[in-house]
């Protein structure tokens, strides 16, 4: 009986501690692939982590990426919780090459993956033609079981603002039996910031029975993602293509068939209709100086984690924003604290959800400061503004304003303040001057001024300055009135203006303002070029302008090349892209466009 109970105990230990144990894994879709092939790479923990940095993937083309998905089981009472990450990758040359590690911090501890080698082939004439008769086959099958087997999406809403959230959800319909799923073509949303809620990686295919038209489906939901808005205009919602191995009975060949039954296996590819967005300006008219971007419903509080100390110590500044909106979006204030405190960048928590309904929680930023020197300090009252969708008004909330008394402390550096520089005293001994009677110039009397030859030169250049000024005034009156000759004359050089302004922060290693004033650059350019606004224009908006302008097929491609980076690089930090290539590019397009 002992024996049987310290057996038990053993293995409960065993148990909870491999349940303890992290583990931060690689896979690859395909260790072979062709030139031109697409092939995912996932990484997968099955613990909390954060810090997440991935490999390079030189050689190699990111096409999606980093998609983030969440599954959740319950074995025996054991719940096992694994977050994976994902990019889709695409080969463009040949040889054989190494994805290196990537790194987590989890439980304390930095870990990190294996090595993973990738071989990549030339592409095969045969192989090719077959797959593009395999490909032109799946279409055609699929248009033939359209009715049977098909991928719709939706939306939560077809109107929003700048930074509303919008959710998309693709889901599988089907009324033949379905053998398996693969992603055909990922989704890039471009122009928008993207969170998936979850995808069709990382978790088994799950069915529901769901009446659709009149008919019953097996439906699987294929994907889920929230969408903020990052510009105004007719944005397009992506369509989600799926390759779908499906069974169809057919007529039994033989006895065996006619007992068992008959089925052929097909592959199809469903694809759902693509979505047209309408975002909407944020309203300008009682737009605070405060507003950074939020969107949504929010409370706020500041506080600090002490009133009082001495100089040389460190206090902790905190401000808390709760509530549901574009939170991932939402970035640490700059915050007016007095001019001899040291404070150190913010450290950043998140703590919300991401679901249908958007991402719901609380994000923080904490502010290391040490005041220098004693007295008492007041810290102006901070405001949050955000833009409320359900009233379409913008709401400001202003945090208790904070008294901190600072005592000496024992290094506490003395500081010399300098008064004004005092001014000589004359001190005289008598009360009145002597009257000065060198260099002297006298009148004669009955000199006048008017008539003279001075009084009739200044008389004339004062009319030859009126009649330039009103020549002048004309000028620039007509000027004035050719607004779209103003603009395109300025468009080269205000562009000239925020590429440098872009460059400044590619200097100083800010990446993110980078790409925000490549992009800002780029849609105020062709804004100008066009005399629109920059809320009328998108990327196809863009294209189709240069294209009925005569401008060649490269600038077009150009143009759609470096939006495309951008937005990628603006909302996928650790992608491949090389910012100052990216600006290179930018420079010569906007030359290309002029000449």
């Amino acid at each position: 009986m002992r024996k049987a109970f310290i057996t038990s105990i053993l293995l409960l230990v065993s148990v909870l501690c491999s349940a303890a144990a992290a583990d931060f894994t690689v896979k690859v879709s395909s260790s072979t692939v062709e030139i031109g092939q697409r092939f995912q790479i996932t990484f997968t923990i099955n613990a909390q982590g954060g810090n997440f940095q991935a490999p390079s993937f030189e050689n190699f083309r990111i096409l999606s990426g980093p998609n983030q998905s969440q599954s959740m089981q319950v074995i025996n009472g054991a719940v096992t919780k694994n977050t994976s990450i994902s990019y889709v990758l695409m080969a463009e040359e040949a040889g054989t090459f190494t994805i290196g590690a990537a790194q987590i911090n989890s439980n304390g501890k930095t870990r990190k993956t294996e090595t993973v080698k990738i071989k990549v082939v030339g592409q095969n004439a045969n192989s090719a033609n077959a797959q593009r008769n395999k490909t032109q086959q799946r279409k055609t099958e699929a248009e033939q079981l359209k009715s049977y087997v098909f991928v719709r999406a939706t939306v939560d809403k077809t109107e929003a603002y700048i930074g509303e959230k919008v959710t998309v959800t693709y889901k599988l319909y089907s009324r033949l039996n379905l053998n398996g799923l693969d992603l055909e073509s990922p989704t890039s949303f471009t122009g928008f910031w993207t969170q998936d809620i979850q995808t069709l990686y990382g978790r088994d295919i799950r069915k529901v029975r769901e009446q659709y038209k009149g008919q019953v489906y097996d439906v699987v939901e294929l994907q889920q993602t929230l969408l903020y808005p990052q510009r105004s205009g007719d944005l397009t919602i992506d369509a989600l293509s799926i390759l779908a191995k499906v069974q169809i009975q057919r007529q039994p060949k033989n006895r065996i068939e006619q007992i068992w039954g008959a089925y052929d296996n097909k592959e199809v590819i469903a694809k759902s209709n693509p979505i047209k967005l309408k975002v909407k300006v944020l309203p300008t008219i009682g737009k605070p100086a405060s507003f950074s971007g939020a969107v949504g419903t929010f409370t706020m509080k500041m506080s600090v984690n002490k009133d009082s100390l001495a100089a040389n110590e460190s206090v902790n500044v905190k401000i808390e924003i709760n509530g549901n909106g574009n939170l991932p979006l939402i970035n640490a204030p700059d915050l007016n604290f007095p001019t001899d405190f040291e404070v150190y960048d913010p450290e950043t928590k998140n703590n919300f959800k991401n679901s249908y309904n958007g991402s719901t929680g609380k994000k923080s930023f904490n502010y290391l400061v040490i005041p220098r020197h004693s007295g008492e300090f007041n810290m102006k009252p901070f405001e949050f503004t955000y833009f409320d969708v359900s009233s379409k008004n913008y709401k400001t909330l202003t945090a208790k304003p904070i008294r901190l008394i600072v005592r000496k402390g024992e290094e506490e550096e003395n500081v010399v303040f300098s008064g004004r520089r005092k001014e000589s005293i004359e001190v005289l001994g008598t009360d009145i001057r002597y009257l000065h009677l060198n260099n002297l110039t006298l009148l004669r009397a009955g000199d006048a001024f008017y008539g003279s030859k001075l009084f009739y030169l200044i008389l004339s250049v004062t009319a030859l300055l009126g009649v330039l000024m009103v020549l002048l005034a004309k000028r620039n009156k007509a000027i004035l009135s050719d607004q779209a000759g103003r603009r395109k004359s300025k468009a080269n050089k205000l562009a000239k203006k925020r590429l440098a302004k872009a460059k400044k922060h590619l200097d100083e290693s800010g990446k993110v303002a980078f790409y925000e004033e490549i992009s800002t650059a780029l849609f105020g350019y062709f804004a100008d070029k066009f005399n629109l606004e920059v809320a009328e224009l998108s990327q196809e908006k863009i294209i189709s302008l240069l294209d009925s302008n005569g401008h060649a097929i490269e600038v077009q491609l150009s143009v759609k090349s470096i939006l495309e980076e951008t937005e990628m690089a603006r909302f996928a930090p650790d992608s491949s892209i090389n910012p100052a290539i990216l600006f290179e590019k930018a420079v010569e397009l906007i030359q290309n466009v002029e000449s």
